[in-house]
């Protein structure tokens, strides 16, 4: 129970951090928001907490159909590499594209960790989003996967 609730505060701290980091020195017209996306897996360090990950959609600039996404993850008591693929395609167009980015994963101490996709073609309309992320670390452990879908403004 007490990892749950470790991981809740976690998660409800990236999301803080993650908004305030998304929509840091621009004022935009244009929401930010949560992709319906929970991506959760193991640690490359086994012994550790629980890798988390969340995207938000942000428009850097007041332009339909040119979001940016965030991908947040969680904190580690050891610290590791991630290296998430950001693959988006638009349901209404079928216009497609495929983004990867690195970071480290921060100690438990730190906020995580966080990558940058700025203006993202996507166009406006309902768009899915899938995220594989391997992370790497002290032992190899299989990708993580999800995928959700958002409306693109």
């Amino acid at each position: 129970m007490r990892v749950k609730s470790m991981l809740a505060g976690l998660a409800a701290g990236a999301v803080a951090m993650g908004t305030m980091v998304a929509g840091a020195g621009t004022a935009s017209a244009l929401p930010s928001s949560l992709v319906g996306i929970n991506c959760m897996g193991l640690s490359p360090n086994i012994v550790d907490v629980p890798y988390s990950n969340q995207v938000i959609v942000s428009y850097l600039r007041d332009q339909s159909g040119l979001p940016s996404f965030t991908v947040h993850s969680g904190a580690s008591i050891w610290g590791y590499q991630t290296h998430p693929t950001l693959t988006w395609t638009n349901l209404a167009t079928g216009a497609s594209g495929s983004l990867t980015g690195h970071t480290n994963i921060s100690s438990i101490f730190g906020t995580g960790g966080t990558v940058y996709f700025t203006d993202v073609p996507t166009g406006t309309g309902p768009v899915r989003v899938d995220l594989s992320i391997v992370n790497t670390g002290l032992v190899p452990v299989p990708a993580v996967t999800c995928s959700g879908t958002t409306d693109i403004v």
